[in-house]
């Protein structure tokens, strides 16, 4: 089926959530609902320790984003920006036509979907071409969050360097807004959300020109906003304490933090700042696709180490288990012998019997000879024969 030419228009809606990792996407998806919008039914399930309450991530999508990024040798986690030879790669490897087939079967039973991955924001060039083939009316909710917190829970989940960290927000953050200049959008920051929930989906619906159902917006609250999983918190002037930040990171967090107040992003100063981030991004591409190449033979290099361990490991295991059998077959060895000697002792103690018999028989046999070559026997011979004895 040639999705290209028979994808008609449908008017439907879509509302995609972009940002970094452990920055909210998952509590704005959630917040949604409230809407009427439709985030599915094929959800990613909690995960204790991680997103107790749910990551409202689509499982088909997210799994085709992880595929796609596999598939140019890439990763969530990578910080140089994905090349238009990569994405031309993506396409001639029939991702596109799969997307769209699966946006379409996503969008055919409800008037507004919605999904986020933060694999999009770096993905989103991508995905726009899927949009525009599907005909939807796409909008957006960009999520931000104090880069501090997402440098923590990083540090918690993964293991990851602040700078590392800090470069990884910068550049879902700016590929979010960049990808996103020409569509409708609203920008969001979590903290904010969380300590006012009702102003903030307000104004996503507001923006959005969507419609709060206020049963749905108290579930949202009650059952599922939960100020103790968020387990840090920090304030813009945290960011200065911290000499590992970079300072275009600090830049630009205090500057949508300023714009998250109303959300309205479309300004034609806040347009010449991104375009001015966006260059810096650009300049530093070089060094952050080092970056990368160094941790993937990182990566192979400690996943080799790993699997020889395993192998050794593996190898020890038949050691012990070739030991243990040595052992038991010495242990049955060692039984045989005891029954062996102990057949043997029984069989001399026979013998002694036997040789015990033997004497005595011999005895008697003498006795028998001495008394038949004695004189009575010879005298008393004739009386025996009469009597019919020998």
């Amino acid at each position: 089926m040639d999705l290209h030419k028979n994808m008609e228009k449908r008017g439907k809606r879509l509302i995609v959530v972009l940002g970094m990792h452990r920055s909210g996407t998952s509590t704005i998806a959630r917040g949604l609902n409230a809407m009427g919008v439709s985030l599915g039914d094929k959800l990613i399930p909690p995960c204790e320790g991680d997103n107790e309450k749910g990551f409202w991530e689509d499982i088909d999508i997210n799994s085709l984003n992880i595929e796609i990024l596999k598939s140019i040798n890439s990763d969530w986690h990578f910080l140089s920006a994905i090349k238009q030879r990569e994405f031309d790669t993506i396409k001639q490897k029939g991702y596109l036509d799969r997307a769209i087939e699966l946006i379409h079967n996503k969008t055919s039973h409800c008037d507004i979907f919605g999904f986020k991955d933060p694999r999009l924001s770096r993905l989103l060039p991508f995905w726009k071409e899927v949009f525009t083939y599907c005909q939807l009316d796409v909008s957006y909710v960009l999520a931000i969050r104090n880069p501090m917190s997402v440098v923590d829970s990083l540090k918690k989940r993964n293991g990851f360097d602040n700078e590392k960290s800090y470069l990884l927000w910068l550049g879902h953050v700016i590929h979010s807004l960049t990808g996103t200049i020409d569509g409708n959008r609203v920008l969001v920051d979590y903290d904010r959300l969380m300590e006012d929930p009702d102003r903030e989906i307000k104004k996503i619906a507001e923006c959005l020109n969507l419609k709060i159902d206020p049963h749905e917006l108290e579930t949202y609250k009650i059952d599922f906003l939960d100020k103790s999983l968020r387990h840090t918190l920090h304030n813009l002037n945290d960011l200065i304490l911290d000499k590992t930040l970079p300072p275009l990171v600090r830049e630009v967090y205090s500057t949508l933090l300023d714009i998250s107040e109303t959300g309205i992003i479309e300004n034609v100063a806040l347009s010449e700042k991104i375009s001015k981030w966006e260059n810096e991004l650009e300049r530093i591409d070089s060094a952050l696709s080092l970056a990368d190449k160094l941790y993937f033979q990182k990566t192979i290099a400690d996943q080799s180490v790993i699997e020889q361990k395993i192998q050794i490991s593996n190898l020890k295991q038949q050691l012990c288990k070739q030991e243990q059998l040595l052992t038991q077959k010495d242990e049955e060895l060692r039984q045989k012998n005891e029954e062996l000697n102990q057949k043997n002792e029984e069989l001399n103690q026979k013998n002694e019997e036997l040789n015990q018999k033997n004497e005595e028989l011999n005895q008697k046999n003498e006795e028998i000879i001495n008394i038949r070559a004695s004189l009575s026997w010879r005298i008393t011979s004739p009386l025996r024969f009469m009597q019919g004895y020998c």
